[in-house]
């Protein structure tokens, strides 16, 4: 039996904003969606550089890869929708930084 979709909110921050070209998307989800397959379903839809953005392999999120589900950090097992109601998403890169002591 078939789950019924959510639409879900999704923010592009950085850069991953000029690769999908605008801010904000609509995506619709299966009501038991989680983040890695909001995150597949967004790869696909932008390509193969937005994919790269996100991924160092398929399936496989770049450590530096931030989602926050309403607000609130989220892990890529975690769910998007609950309660009934669409969650509000942001995909965020946060750059690398090198650092240590001398």
């Amino acid at each position: 039996m078939a789950t019924t979709g959510r639409v879900v909110s999704v923010k592009f921050l950085g850069f991953l904003q000029r690769l999908a070209g605008h801010r904000e998307a609509s995506v619709e989800v299966a009501a038991d969606a989680t983040l890695a397959d909001l995150l597949d379903a967004l790869a696909r839809s932008y390509g193969p550089a937005f994919a790269s953005a996100i991924f160092r392999t398929p399936g496989d999120v770049h450590t530096h890869l931030r989602v926050f589900v309403n607000e609130e950090e989220a892990q890529v097992t975690d769910r998007i929708v609950t309660g009934g109601e669409a969650a509000q998403v942001a995909v965020l890169v946060v750059p690398g930084f090198e650092g240590g002591s001398r």
